[in-house]
């Protein structure tokens, strides 16, 4: 069915699942429009919009004055609605670990809210690329996840337009935010903020090409181009595990390293927001002593004290990036192949976690 916009898609969808469901069946007359205006919340005016798109669709038929009755034909015309509105089916596939990761949420409900009417969308969480589609045939899929290359291979021979996102690959399909020009756009803001001793905080990750090890390269180049001082610490997934402890020990070894430390590059806003918290305890002032940077942008970080400067990864943009591609997919239904290899640039978010010092050459 058509994606539900406005009171009047609202109204009718409530309309048709009930007729769908058998709440309401082909013969029956329905309610008057007061008694829907009051069981929906929305106004006559609406009900009767909405009952005359569903005329028009042949599931309804007015009978003045009567009422209003569900056809007899009612449910074969829902099903040939359904059949025109869904035309390909899409699939977005992403790892169990993955579920609650607010990135990832960001950008499927850009995707859902941007999909073409004609493409059905729905979500397969799994650790493995075997067997998540048996007995289905999507036409689309987008594939999130540090998947084996020889699954990806194999998908890709079965599925007719397979988008890898979230990572950078040589031959297949993909749409990703650069995370290595992010972790330039960091050191570049410590930079301009006059910053020259730094710290590099954040995961090993699970894999070298991993977005924090791109954010690490990025943030490292820039520093070594401008003739920074920095300092790198990736923490295991152990010491992940013990945020508090192991950024208290990174701190410490950041500052007995090099005194004159005046700012710390986070490489996700985890890792910043606990390397706030372990200042504060340890009587440093931010940004007035140590300045932070951190990477994400969480719904929360404008929030905390002081409000987080940060990277906004480009969530939305691949969203409508992969929507886009759907669309695309649909304008060449001859089968012909469908392109997109792009990495998006992310930006900047420009908070009061950093200082500003005077520039001394």
């Amino acid at each position: 069915m058509k994606k539900i916009s406005g009171k009047n898609d609202v109204c009718r969808e409530h309309l048709l699942s009930e007729i769908t469901s058998g709440i309401f069946r082909p013969g029956e007359r329905l309610p008057a429009e007061r008694e829907l205006s009051e069981t929906y919340q929305v106004s006559r005016s609406t009900v009767r919009n909405a009952l005359s798109e569903l005329e028009e669709q042949g599931i309804v038929e007015r009978r003045p004055p009567v009422g209003t009755f569900v056809s007899s034909e009612a449910m074969k015309r829902i099903e040939q609605l359904s059949v025109r509105f869904s035309r390909l089916r899409a699939f977005f596939v992403m790892t169990t670990g993955q579920i609650d990761n607010p990135f990832l949420q960001k950008l499927f409900l850009a995707l859902k809210s941007r999909m073409p009417d004609e493409v059905e969308l729905a979500v397969r969480l799994s650790d493995s690329c075997r067997g998540v589609f048996e007995g289905e045939k999507p036409d689309i899929v987008f594939l999130f996840g540090n998947y084996p290359e020889e699954e990806l291979v194999m998908l890709s021979r079965q599925i007719p337009h397979l988008v890898i996102w979230g990572r950078i690959h040589e031959t297949l399909n993909f749409v990703t935010t650069d995370d290595y020009a992010g972790g330039r756009l960091m050191a570049e803001a410590a930079w301009r903020a006059g910053h020259r001793h730094l710290a590099i905080l954040g995961p090993l990750g699970t894999d070298p090409q991993c977005e924090f090890a791109l954010r690490a390269k990025g943030a490292a180049a820039f520093c070594r181009e401008h003739n920074m001082q920095f300092q790198l610490h990736r923490m295991t997934l152990e010491e992940s595990l013990n945020l508090t402890a192991a950024t208290f020990f990174a701190l410490d070894h950041f500052l007995r390293e090099d005194p004159a430390l005046s700012m710390v590059l986070a490489l996700c806003d985890r890792e910043a927001i606990a390397m706030i918290d372990c200042c504060r305890r340890r009587g440093l002032k931010v940004p007035g002593d140590i300045s932070i940077i951190g990477y994400d942008d969480q719904c929360f970080v404008g929030s905390i004290d002081p409000p987080l400067t940060t990277i906004r990864s480009a969530a939305v943009e691949i969203g409508e990036r992969l929507a886009g591609f759907s669309q695309a997919v649909l304008e060449h239904s001859s089968g012909e192949p469908v392109t997109i290899r792009e990495a998006i640039t992310p930006f900047l978010v420009e908070r009061k976690s950093v200082r500003i010092l005077p520039v001394v050459e």
